[in-house]
């Protein structure tokens, strides 16, 4: 099995944005701090039972919508007339 090179022709500069002090004070605060991943932390949370009764009424809310919205529409079309 052959490994895969990519031939880079352009030489690759510094990035610009930052001065060779910036930068050679980044590398040293690297070298002294290295990155460390963190473990995600789990936060618990008590569990809340909500009752069934929240949601009993929704129904009737929307049959009482729809009921005035025929009536709106029903009132628009007679004085269309």
């Amino acid at each position: 099995m052959r490994d895969k090179y990519i031939i880079v022709k352009e030489k690759l500069e510094p990035d610009p944005d930052f001065t060779e002090e910036e930068r050679a004070e980044f590398e040293r605060l690297e070298k002294e701090q290295p990155y460390k991943e963190i473990p995600e932390e789990v936060i618990r949370v008590p569990v809340q039972n909500k009752t069934a009764s929240d949601t009993k009424h929704y129904l009737l809310y929307l049959l009482i919508f729809i009921i005035l919205m025929a009536v709106f529409l029903v009132i628009i079309f007679i004085t269309q007339i």
